[in-house]
């Protein structure tokens, strides 16, 4: 073979060579790449779906009234509004507040229910028109308990015992403003002002009189206020939920004379609820009204509906302050208005939380099978629906015989609440199963309302 022969066929083979490498050299280059980026990318261990929190917000109420709130009191879900944070003047619901503080000094053992207070010169309303000031039947230097004061604030709206709670509630060298004013900010009543226990209008407040302030000055708190006092006050006294159930107040002076008196949420209030328009059978039981010339007809009510669905309501100038029947039928319809719109999911005390009846315990083998403690209920619009989030495990095992709360199941609602509402008071309580039968397998139930 030629030399020149030669020399195209080893170019021929050279080509052949270089065409052969090129396909090598790409695929080893992808390699390299992919390797790189499976080095750098790491799989995550799993994709966790979160379920999306059902929305429900306050419907807005369609009252004549200058502001209004609805809320479950179990919770303390917003359920109905009109211009809840609109700063007003409310009267007599302004004793809720001297409630909240006689509560809170007996809590504290700073007082005890029995203890005597001396009714002040300043809370001597006995020469006053009991029809136009409200008053018991006593005069300064007279003793009365704390509790028959306490009771009668809200069976008889007794200003003398609201303005004698508070002042023997007062350190020395304080007055009762300020005494007023330290409760307020203890529940963070932005904005609201506070001249005297009773809300009466500075200047017919006698002997309480702030010279300093105008004697028009009055106590005002929004109505979403006004709620959150009554809403710590009934957790603190449930019994005031019974204030309506008496036709009479007894109180004692002096340890020896008692008197007798008609209560002013006795009779006559239940001859003005039997006359209301009361489709839904509500029960209105109580708790606190307010009349004065500059608030108008004020209502703090507790009411219940046929299915145990318990409501607090805040109603503020829903008619002259002489009424004494628009601010009641005006509570009614708010709570039916929050009806026809909002459905009740109902968890019961007793029942189990399906698919979380037994909570595991660190370290243990063994799981806690758990109940609710306390009836709890939640609203959302018609065809919603709400689950619970999972609950985490107990740092110990309970004894057998407790009866403390373990855990708190939280409801995966996101919705309105009162400023005031702990996460206790919206979650849901568990206890240790107690029923008889450790394996029963009861599921909580969500009852319906509208």
């Amino acid at each position: 073979m030629s030399d020149k022969h030669m020399y195209r066929l080893n170019a021929v083979n050279s080509r052949r060579k270089r065409r052969l490498l090129w396909p090598i050299l790409i695929v080893f280059l992808i390699g390299v790449v992919v390797a790189i980026g499976f080095v750098a990318y790491k799989a995550p261990e799993a994709i966790k779906v979160k379920t999306p929190a059902t929305k429900d917000q306050p419907i807005t109420l369609n009252v004549k009234a200058k502001s209004a709130i609805v809320v479950d009191l179990t919770t303390g879900q917003v359920l109905g509004e009109k211009n809840p944070d609109k700063q007003a003047a409310i009267a007599s619901e302004s004793k809720l507040l001297v409630a909240y503080g006689v509560l809170k000094a007996v809590q504290d053992h700073k007082i005890n229910w029995t203890d005597q207070v001396t009714i002040p010169a300043s809370a001597d309303l006995s020469s006053q028109d009991s029809n136009a000031i409200s008053h018991l039947n006593m005069k300064a230097g007279d003793k009365v308990s704390v509790h028959d004061l306490y009771w009668s604030m809200f069976t008889n709206s007794a200003n003398d015992a609201a303005l004698s709670l508070t002042a023997f509630l007062t350190p020395s060298g304080s007055t009762s403003q300020d005494t007023l004013e330290g409760w307020a900010k203890d529940l963070n009543l932005t904005d609201s002002a506070w001249y005297n226990g009773a809300g009466l209008k500075n200047g017919d407040a006698l002997g309480s009189q702030i010279s300093s302030e105008s004697s028009s000055a009055a106590n005002h708190a929004s109505a979403s206020q006004v709620a959150q006092i009554a809403n710590q006050v009934l957790a603190m006294d449930p019994s005031l939920k019974t204030v309506t159930s008496s036709a009479t107040i007894t109180y004692t002076k002096n340890k020896t004379t008692k008197v007798t008196d008609t209560s002013g949420f006795g009779q006559q209030f239940a001859n003005i609820v039997k006359g209301l328009n009361n489709p839904n059978g509500l029960q209105l039981l109580g708790l606190k009204t307010g009349s004065t010339p500059e608030a108008g007809a004020c209502f703090t009510g507790y009411v219940v509906d046929k299915n145990g669905h318990e409501f607090l309501t805040v109603v503020n100038d829903a008619a002259d302050y002489t009424d004494n029947k628009v601010r009641f039928q005006t509570t009614l319809d708010m709570v039916d208005q929050v009806l026809a719109k909002e459905q009740a999911h109902t968890f019961n005390a007793g029942d189990q939380v399906s698919g979380q009846k037994t909570l595991a315990i660190k370290g243990d083998k063994a799981k806690a099978a758990v109940e609710i403690a306390n009836t709890k209920t939640y609203w959302t619009k018609t065809n919603k629906k709400i689950q619970v989030k999972t609950i985490g495990e107990l740092k110990e095992k309970p004894a057998a015989d407790s009866l403390a709360t373990l855990a708190y199941g939280q409801v995966n609602l996101k919705g309105k609440f009162l400023p005031n509402s702990t996460s206790h008071q919206k979650d849901l309580p568990l206890t240790l199963l107690h029923s008889s039968d450790q394996t029963a397998q009861s599921t909580s139930s969500q009852s319906s309302a509208k």
